[in-house]
């Protein structure tokens, strides 16, 4: 898979500055692609539970940015949007708030 050319047909486009980074603006909001560290970067508001889907070390990384692209551009709130969330036991989890 020519990842570049995903991104590129997705719409991301070189960080000013800086050498192999990529970017992609929703209203306000941006995600960027690291390809020399080899990670997503969601933001602070989109909640990831586990890494696991942030780096390149699965092609179905891939497919999660691209559902994540579709979400943003259908006008979803990037705070509304959770990334593995963590699954615990009932008795583990902590109730915060």
């Amino acid at each position: 898979m020519d990842t570049k050319k995903l991104i590129q047909v997705l719409g991301f486009i070189p960080k000013e500055n800086t050498s192999g980074i990529f970017h992609k603006n929703y209203n306000g909001y941006s995600i960027e692609i690291d390809f020399e560290k080899q990670q997503f970067d969601f933001g602070s508001k989109i909640i990831g539970g586990r890494t696991t889907t942030q780096n390149f070390s699965q092609t179905e990384n891939w497919v999660v940015l691209e559902c994540i692209d579709r979400l943003l551009e259908k006008g979803y709130k990037p705070e509304n949007i959770i990334l593995e969330k963590n699954t615990q036991s009932d008795t583990e989890q902590a109730v915060v708030g």
